[in-house]
């Protein structure tokens, strides 16, 4: 049973984001990002998951297509998500409709 709840689980956070900084690489120490994670027990696999999310975030792949490229973990991919979401750095492809 609860293999199945977390099916749905990652199925219903399993969303697509378009980066708002198409040219370049936004400045992450910045914003704030270093810091937003330097408390994190996995803040190694947090920093790595951030930069696929933010290099894959072109409206479209999803972030369990960014987890089965990085080989990273849902958990991890979902949080860099929220993370560069929260500050701003992508936005949810939803979201512009």
């Amino acid at each position: 049973m609860e293999m199945y709840l977390r099916i749905v689980e990652v199925w219903d956070r399993n969303v697509t984001y378009l980066s708002l900084y198409q040219k370049g690489e936004p400045q992450l120490g910045r914003r704030g990002l270093y810091q937003a994670i330097g408390g994190e027990n996995d803040k190694d696999l947090l920093q790595m998951a951030i930069l696929w999310v933010l290099n894959y975030s072109d409206g479209l792949h999803s972030l369990l297509d960014i987890v089965r490229i990085s080989k990273l973990t849902f958990d991890i991919v979902y949080k860099a998500a929220n993370l560069l979401e929260t500050h701003q750095l992508i936005i949810e492809v939803d979201r512009l409709a």
